[in-house]
């Protein structure tokens, strides 16, 4: 059973999903979850679920449908390792880590993200503490993370902060965390340019006259760079927009924000939400520019030229593609 919240995680589980379901011997449910936006005091706002968002081939059943205590799944696969603790959004609790483990006799966590790759004895480890510590890395039976450097890294940090450096506590960590690599790389390894459907409004940008293409940019924008830059960020962006929209020509600027900018923005800054939801407006008013709010990140990355925009977990993405990634500045506005 295969459990995810936001459709533009679904990169995350969906090889494995389509071994299970090839499995003539297996019963591959795919049940997206609802989840629920949060304010500022940490209590719920509008809850979502986002199960009409997924690929056509994707057979879903409803989570309100699925009776998870007669079923009793052998296993359950997750994505979001938050539980309660994510200060934007939370799924519903009912599907809290610690929860779905009465339901089923292996809980698997596998990250919705990948990471920049890091070896266990760098310095920089310290920064892996947030992702590591997580409840659904503790209350999973298996972890699957993407290499055997971060499964060294894994394992390294929550030694550490159990307290048990002991040779059984090593053991315990090996045996629940296992290096096999992301489903994200295969998703990105399989999407073809050639094969995806692009909408006839983006062809309209991207074909010039004599139906050649457009070089496309995929300009990636993340929350960590607006909550650490604010307004300093969105003149960034509006700089960008500027240098393409007076080269429109030559080139078409595929915008692609991350999917919870909103529920962020306005739960953490609401003043910068009203700016940058005007900034947002008029690139779409304009209509000079691709924007890109859907679910398949993979389809963006598979018919762009290169890779623009912030540091986040496209770029170990898109650096798969062999096509160039450039990281923008954000002191650069002219």
């Amino acid at each position: 059973m295969f459990l995810p919240y936001k459709a533009s995680m679904w990169d995350s589980l969906e090889s494995v999903w389509r071994a299970a379901d090839e499995d003539e011997n297996c019963d591959a449910y795919v049940i997206p979850i609802p989840y629920n936006d949060k304010n500022p005091d940490g209590s719920f706002r509008k809850m979502h679920c986002e199960d009409d968002q997924y690929p056509a081939y994707v057979p879903i059943t409803k989570y309100d449908t699925f009776d998870f205590e007669k079923h009793r799944p052998d296993m359950i696969y997750i994505h979001n390792p938050y539980d309660g603790l994510n200060l934007v959004t939370s799924v519903h609790p009912f599907f809290y880590s610690e929860h779905l483990k009465k339901f089923t006799d292996q809980l698997i966590y596998i990250p919705y993200f990948v990471l920049g790759e890091i070896k266990p004895e760098e310095e920089r480890i310290k920064s892996m503490q947030h992702f590591c510590t997580t409840p659904g890395v503790y209350n999973a039976d298996k972890v699957i993370v993407q290499s055997e450097d971060m499964r060294q890294v894994y394992i390294k940090v929550l030694m550490k902060e159990s307290g048990d450096c002991s040779a059984a506590a090593r053991k315990y960590w090996e045996n629940k965390i296992l290096g096999l690599g992301s489903p994200k790389y295969d998703k990105v390894a399989c999407t073809i340019k050639e094969e995806v459907k692009i909408p006839e409004p983006w062809l309209e940008l991207i074909r010039r006259s004599d139906k050649s293409w457009k070089k496309i940019i995929l300009y990636n924008t993340s929350i960590a760079g607006l909550l650490k830059h604010n307004e300093k960020m969105l003149a960034k962006m509006n700089y960008v927009f500027d240098v393409f929209r007076k080269n429109q020509e030559e080139a078409v600027l595929l915008w692609r924000p991350h999917p919870l900018i909103e529920s962020t923005l306005t739960s953490m800054r609401p003043q910068l939400w009203e700016a940058y939801k005007a900034m947002r407006d008029q690139y779409l008013a304009e209509g000079w520019g691709i924007y890109d709010d859907t679910a398949d990140l993979d389809r963006a990355i598979a018919i762009s030229d290169a890779y623009y925009g912030d540091g986040s977990s496209v770029v170990q993405l898109y650096q798969q593609t062999g096509k160039p990634v450039m990281i923008q500045n954000v002191e650069i506005t002219a």
